[in-house]
């Protein structure tokens, strides 16, 4: 059976039960490498003790044995590999952090990365949920969504970014801070980078100098 989008919007269906349990602070760390690859995403949420019962209760109504096994399935062996996922509880508080390296975008993802034409384009919906924004005619969701979640989204690109609907863009990283019911619902992630050339990351003139410096007195010694 397919299941489209899943697989990094997992954390996104834990932080809409948060958002119906009363609160969730959801930080998000993206790095995109020049070759499409996204090298490292983290995917952190603060909750209450209150909330994570919650969370803990829709698990075990999936039939699942924890929270954490709840998410992870949503990935395969291979994926998991890839994968570092921590529950932190301190006091009334607990953090549950999801980190995935070396994470290539494909259709099940709600990211989506493109190279054309020496730039790079980096969408994520994850927090763009079209199920969430029809339903507008319950009052009591949309004051949880306003009164309880917030979403601060970090992107970093390979390079300078040249087109993004962020709050702020400074070089090659962009942040995005949402709160109340756009957060969940309208919050769509979009920037555009260049693509660098060997010539254009940092240190490699310089690198490239001392090669040429080395294999130039390769040279000279062979001649003598």
């Amino acid at each position: 059976m397919e299941r489209p989008r899943r697989k990094t919007a997992a954390f996104a269906g834990l932080a809409l039960l948060l958002v119906l349990a009363g609160c969730a602070q959801v930080t998000v760390h993206s790095e995109v490498k020049a070759s499409g690859e996204v090298g490292e995403l983290t995917y952190q949420i603060n909750m209450s003790r209150t909330a994570y019962g919650y969370l803990e209760e829709s698990a075990e109504a999936d039939g699942y044995d924890s929270v954490e096994d709840s998410i992870l399935a949503d990935f395969n062996e291979s994926e998991q590999e890839d994968i570092e996922y921590t529950e932190e509880f301190n006091g009334d508080e607990v953090t549950l952090t999801l980190t995935r390296e070396n994470f290539v975008p494909d259709g099940n993802s709600s990211i989506n990365v493109t190279t054309k034409d020496g730039q790079i384009t980096y969408e994520d919906t994850t927090f763009a949920n079209e199920t969430a924004a029809s339903i507008d005619g319950s009052e009591g969701y949309s004051g949880a969504l306003s009164g309880g979640f917030a979403v601060d989204y970090y992107l970093t690109m390979p390079g300078e970014i040249t087109d993004s609907n962020a709050d702020t863009v400074d070089g090659n990283t962009a942040e995005w801070h949402e709160s109340g019911s756009e957060a969940f619902t309208d919050n769509r992630i979009y920037a555009v980078s260049e693509k660098p050339t060997l010539g254009s990351v940092p240190g490699f003139e310089a690198v490239g100098a001392v090669v040429a410096l080395l294999v130039l007195g390769l040279f000279l010694a062979r001649r003598r």
